[in-house]
């Protein structure tokens, strides 16, 4: 009788798993954009055992001025680095290891982060990211994050975040699967092939994170899917080679260490 149930309990999960990514819309997606609801993930995030966040995750005031001598000058004293993708939101955390060897921290694609007040955009992150921590120590970071809810402030210092999970957002699943491995990252752009603003081959990172940012917009607002000339974009940001790829486990887990990219801070 137990195996019944639990047979039609998962029968009814899964009719309303398919309902949903059949009715799922661009420009209504609930959350996101405009639309009413709550973000709805795949699961909480949690971050890995020995491993703690210190303080409130909050947002930076005017990201797009971060290149700006005064604010490099406060990056340094604070060691601070640089990862993820997004042109108009940068968040800053501190965390903590706390065991006796170096940890990778992975933030996945999709991962939604989701503001305490009401006042302030929610954020996604659109390619994964991650980074080491040394044994017993702190580290800040900063990370470049997409806004999904166009019309709603950009956060500032007094903004704060909990890291709520990946998306089960179909609409957004679409979107995530064309960028696959592509290179998005700040520091997978200036610590591999440096096309920050001068290789004509290849989009620059400014010029990768306005146009991604418009096509989330796009998907979380507007109600409009990707066009032809989006997927071309998209397809013309190189790949991650397969040695710079952190491989899952049968667990669908990442390893407990790989090397992160290494980036400067951002110039002028």
């Amino acid at each position: 009788m137990k195996k019944l149930f639990v047979g039609v309990v998962s029968m009814i999960l899964l009719l309303v798993s398919c309902q949903k990514q059949e009715t799922e819309e661009s420009g209504k997606i609930p959350g996101m954009g405009n639309t009413p609801g709550q973000l709805d993930v795949k699961e909480a995030y949690v971050l890995p055992d020995g491993i703690h966040l210190v303080g409130d995750i909050t947002g930076i005031e005017d990201p797009v001025a971060k290149t700006k001598d005064s604010e490099l000058s406060f990056d340094a004293k604070c060691d601070c680095s640089y990862f993820g993708s997004g042109r108009y939101v940068r968040i800053k955390l501190r965390l903590l290891n706390s065991l006796n060897f170096p940890r990778t921290i992975f933030f996945p694609k999709g991962l939604i982060w989701q503001c305490k007040t009401t006042q302030y955009q929610h954020l996604m992150l659109c390619q994964t990211t991650w980074f080491n921590l040394q044994p017993n120590s702190y580290r800040d970071v900063y990370i470049d994050l997409y806004c999904i809810n166009y019309g709603i402030p950009t956060p500032d210092q007094n903004a704060t975040y909990k890291i709520l999970g990946v998306t089960s957002s179909q609409v957004i699943w679409n979107f995530l699967t064309r960028i696959g491995w592509r290179k998005i990252n700040y520091e997978m752009i200036r610590g591999t092939w440096g096309g920050w603003k001068g290789d004509t081959e290849v989009p620059t990172y400014d010029q990768i994170t306005e146009r991604l940012q418009d096509m989330v917009w796009n998907l979380t607002n507007n109600g409009t899917n990707l066009s032809a000339e989006d997927i071309e974009f998209i397809e013309s940001i190189p790949e991650l080679s397969p040695d710079e790829i952190p491989v899952m486990d049968d667990n669908s887990q990442y390893p407990e260490y790989f090397e992160e990219f290494v980036a400067p801070a951002p110039e002028e």
